[in-house]
């Protein structure tokens, strides 16, 4: 159950980081992350890239 909700976050980030301009402090609070270097760390761990760089390469 938690490895599914962990991975409707991780897809909405996604989305979020490609369609708003919302900063990753904004996107990590909006989905109930605990902080922001976790949110980075678990989309790092997923995806083997930072938010950021998901951003530049999808914008």
């Amino acid at each position: 159950m938690g490895a599914f909700i962990m991975r409707c976050k991780l897809e909405e980030a996604k989305s979020l980081l490609t369609y708003t301009d919302k900063s990753l402090a904004e996107i990590s609070n909006y989905l109930c992350f605990s902080n922001q270097s976790y949110f980075q760390q678990v989309f790092k761990k997923q995806y083997h890239i930072t938010p950021l760089q998901y951003r530049k390469q999808n914008q």
